[in-house]
């Protein structure tokens, strides 16, 4: 059959060519139906057996000729080498390494279909499929089994006889069959079917990317989802692999949303780690991927995607190259590089994380403080201004201002102080220096230079003292405009070297309103029957509200009990203190009187520390005659039994009261005449 130079003819035997099959798994099983070797065959029609292993479409055709199949067909299914990494095959762009060219894997209920389906020599009919030669194909998407990889004898050059190979594997065929491993159907193999198809979907992130990128990304991707950080591949089986690659598609085919998503997933799995924190050993095998391929431009989408979510979600060292590029100015800190960039205490930081709201920032979290993150911009800002921040201490001698001072012009809000901890108790305050000199130019502005101050031109300690005033009141003075005076001693910018006219601060001191609320001694006053406890519980109970307001003879702002709350509640209760100084009689007396009236008290001993009634009802009760506060014993009591035993009847099933216990009746205890 050697042509010798002569045109090629077809062959008297052919199968017809199958969907997807390679140039090579055709020549193959068109070799075995003619009663030929492949390497027969290629020797006997002069076609070099480099050129079919390589796809020359010269060669590929001479075997579509041979074969009467369509060589455009066959072309386009058969991987032809596309430089020195890649092949192309069904219009896709696949690396070097995802074509086996010395072996293949195989479903064998498949091959046993095909020896069903066919006639001719048994090793002629199973025919090779595409997906057999590529490894990202590991199942059979027809029967859901794992494939089973083979061993065929390989000539170097030269591409694996299928169809002898399948000559040995056939007498065991049934028993392969039946061994075969399940496997779950793949999304991952079934898009790239439709890929080789020429099918793609605008909803699938990954169609617009080449195979080469996108297939081996959906594995990493995987491999980085199920597995920890540092995993060895190399120990991985096929269902490994097919595992990570469905689970890498599942994430990446939905979006860069889905993706931001996992990767902050594996962010959170960093949070109970110790040591360094970088993108590589949190992302894993995906992000080894990434750096691997980092001169390519086809994965710049997916570069992109993942360096600016590590850069806002982590704390990279600026400078540092991530992904190809320097990471710019730092987007997150952390507890550690908050401290590091202040000079701050790293407790102190914490507790700054911990004021923004920021998780884990307890000191008892148990989160370490290189894993306590922070990505506001008012954590930047503030680490740049405690960079250069003065303490209290450092600004009582800047300023010369005693410490009980500073403090005031703290709370005041006249001096501000860095990172909210001007009104937070016992805090290390900050403050920035061009604050302390805002407030100096403040302090002294409008002020007359004196050189010789009179006797009663004297330092804001003098003046305070002199008009009895409080820190808070001078200073309130001082900064708002009160005053028509202020001076400054020659030669000096300190807060002591303020001068004030002590007549004018008495002045305005005495002249402030008095007070319109009660003190809690004057709330006692006010109610009449109620003491300094019943007053407390009142308050505690909501009954009195209680409010701030300057006291003149303490010349500062006291808790008070507000008019409006005490006025409120005198109109809404009596007290039984009140009716008794008013009645004159003993409280059992009042308590009887009122009971037999059909009035409870409102409010309990137990609650509030007294009885307390409602006064409309009593006075309604009093407005019934003059004689309404009559209190015959022997009557009373003869009544309150009649109404005891009314209760009784009414609730036969109640249990009485045992003979020892004391009556619960108004008429218990001594007697009253």
């Amino acid at each position: 059959m050697r042509t010798n130079g002569r045109i090629l003819e077809p062959l008297a035997f052919a199968y017809p060519l199958e969907d997807q099959e390679p140039a090579a798994g055709f020549a193959s099983r068109l070799a075995a139906l003619n009663g030929r070797s492949l390497k027969d065959l290629l020797r006997d029609m002069s076609i070099h057996q480099r050129s079919l292993d390589k796809g020359v479409p010269s060669a590929v055709r001479d075997i579509a000729t041979l074969g009467r199949a369509d060589p455009d067909t066959l072309l386009r299914f058969t991987p032809i080498p596309k430089g020195g990494r890649f092949y192309e095959v069904a219009d896709e762009t696949v690396v070097r390494l995802a074509v086996n060219r010395t072996y293949f894997r195989f479903c064998a209920r498949c091959a046993r279909e095909d020896m069903d389906r066919y006639d001719g020599p048994s090793s002629s009919r199973p025919w090779l499929r595409l997906q057999w030669t590529l490894s990202h194909f590991r199942s059979c998407g027809r029967h859901n089994v794992l494939l089973t990889a083979t061993n065929p004898i390989r000539t170097p050059f030269a591409p694996f006889d299928f169809s002898g190979t399948m000559h040995g594997l056939i007498p065991s065929l049934h028993q392969i069959a039946d061994a075969a491993i399940p496997a779950p159907a793949s999304p991952f193999q079934t898009w790239l079917q439709n890929r080789l198809r020429g099918v793609r979907s605008q909803e699938n992130w990954l169609d617009d990317l080449p195979l080469y990128v996108a297939a081996p990304f959906c594995e990493a991707l995987g491999v980085s989802s199920l597995h920890e950080p540092k995993v060895k591949v190399a120990q991985f089986t096929a269902s490994d692999w097919a595992a990570a690659a469905d689970e890498g598609f599942r994430i990446a085919s939905v979006g860069e949303e889905s993706l931001r998503t996992f990767l902050g997933r594996l962010n959170d799995a960093q949070s109970s780690t110790r040591g360094f924190w970088g993108p590589r050993d949190t992302y894993g095998y995906a992000y080894g991927l990434l750096q691997k391929t980092v001169d390519d431009p086809a994965y710049a989408k997916l570069r992109d995607a993942v360096r600016y979510f590590a850069l806002a979600t982590m704390p990279i060292e600026p400078g540092t190259d991530v992904l190809g590029e320097p990471a710019g100015d730092r987007k997150v800190h952390t507890v550690r590089t908050a401290a590091r960039d202040s000079g701050v205490h790293a407790l102190t930081i914490r507790r700054l994380f911990k004021r923004m709201g920021i998780d884990g920032a307890g000191e008892r979290s148990g989160v370490m403080d290189h894993r306590i993150l922070a990505t506001s911009g008012d954590v930047h800002r503030v680490v740049s201004e405690l960079k250069d921040a003065i303490t209290a201490p450092e600004v009582e001698k800047l300023l010369g201002v005693p410490r009980l001072h500073l403090k005031a012009l703290v709370a005041g809000g006249h001096l501000s102080a860095l990172a909210d901890t001007g009104s937070r108790r016992n805090a290390k305050r900050r403050f920035s220096t061009e604050a302390v000199e805002e407030l100096r130019t403040h302090l002294f502005d409008g002020a007359c230079e004196i050189s010789e101050p009179t006797e009663r031109q004297v330092d804001v300690i003098g003046a305070r003292r002199a008009s009895s005033c409080s820190i808070p009141d001078l200073l309130d003075m001082v900064f708002t405009g009160k005053l028509s005076w202020k001076g400054r001693l020659v030669g000096r910018t300190d807060y002591m070297a303020l001068l004030l006219d002590a007549d004018e601060m008495t002045r305005i001191v005495r002249s402030r309103e008095t007070r319109t609320n009660f003190t809690k001694a004057e709330a006692e006053a006010f109610l009449p029957g109620t003491h300094e406890r019943v007053v407390n519980r009142l308050i505690e109970a909501g009954h009195l509200t209680l409010v701030e307001e300057f006291s003149p003879d303490a010349r500062r702002m006291i808790p008070v009990v507000s008019r409006e709350s005490a006025e409120a509640f005198r109109t809404r209760f009596v007290s039984l203190g009140e009716l008794c100084q008013k009645t004159l009689m003993h409280h059992k007396q009042v308590r009887a009187l009122l009971r037999l009236a059909g009035i409870a008290p409102t409010l309990l001993p137990e609650t509030v520390g007294a009885f307390f009634y409602n006064r409309q009802l009593v006075e309604c009760f009093e407005a019934e005659g003059a004689n309404a506060w009559a209190y015959d014993k022997a009557s009373v009591q003869k009544m309150i039994r009649k109404q005891k035993a009314e209760v009784r009847r009414a609730a036969p099933s109640a249990v009485a009261p045992r003979k020892t216990d004391p009556p619960a009746d108004a008429t218990s205890g001594p007697r009253v005449s």
